[in-house]
């Protein structure tokens, strides 16, 4: 899910003339995902001729306590998935870390931050309340994201303990962002399990925001250039 994530994000930036890009974690946990999403980044960086940032969000602490029934407590509870920040630190080579409550680092973040624009984000923040939380990235001016951002939704489907529904968690967030956008909204990318070679549960988690008024959405990016069907 890194890989296809980051890879579409650096094509689409570069079928648009966008050189640098932006591409980020929401839930680092143990720091394992950060640390492969860095290297991979790296590949793709090579690959596409795209530069790649990378960033991480976490509390740091473990998750908070839940906010009501919308965070599965029943699965998710206060302190899951701490993190050692000096060992992960040591680790990761240009990937940076964002610490904090995500409802204010997040919300603060180009601001401080001013990254490039944002073209692929990992969601694994589990609870619903921290979903939406992180969401707050998504409120920036257009020059901050590419028009369609690639997002993964970790929690969407689950162990037969989690019963994931549009009801609660994630993918409440999803529907709830959604209802409150006119013009941006996160879809599954359908179809995507049956263009794999090899299928798996990662894609029914990908989703695109699509930014409906972004002044480059209509940009023509698809490779052929005159594609034409002429009779045989």
């Amino acid at each position: 899910h890194y890989a296809y994530g980051v890879y579409w994000a650096a094509m689409s930036a570069r079928q648009m003339g966008i050189k640098r890009i932006s591409v980020l974690e929401f839930g680092v946990a143990g720091g394992s995902g950060l640390v492969q999403l860095e290297q991979l980044s790296a590949e793709v960086e090579e690959e596409t001729g795209v530069v790649i940032d990378v960033y991480g969000f976490d509390g740091g602490q473990g998750m908070p306590s839940a906010l009501d029934y919308r965070d599965m407590p029943f699965i998710w509870q206060p302190g899951y998935f701490n993190m050692d920040i000096d060992a992960l630190n040591k680790k990761l080579k240009k990937a940076k870390l964002v610490i904090g409550d995500v409802r204010m680092t997040a919300s603060g973040f180009i601001g401080k931050y001013h990254p490039p624009p944002i073209g692929f984000i990992s969601f694994d923040l589990d609870y619903w309340s921290s979903t939406v939380g992180g969401f707050t990235i998504l409120n920036g001016e257009h020059d901050s994201y590419l028009p369609r951002i690639f997002c993964y939704f970790d929690d969407c489907v689950g162990d037969d303990w989690e019963l994931h529904s549009e009801f609660t968690g994630e993918l409440l967030a999803i529907q709830n962002y959604n209802c409150n956008h006119e013009y941006r909204k996160l879809a599954k990318i359908h179809g995507l399990m049956h263009k794999r070679i090899i299928p798996d549960r990662w894609n029914e988690k990908m989703h695109v925001l699509h930014r409906f008024d972004h002044p480059l959405y209509d940009r023509h990016i698809y490779p052929d250039q005159a594609w034409q069907m002429p009779l045989q």
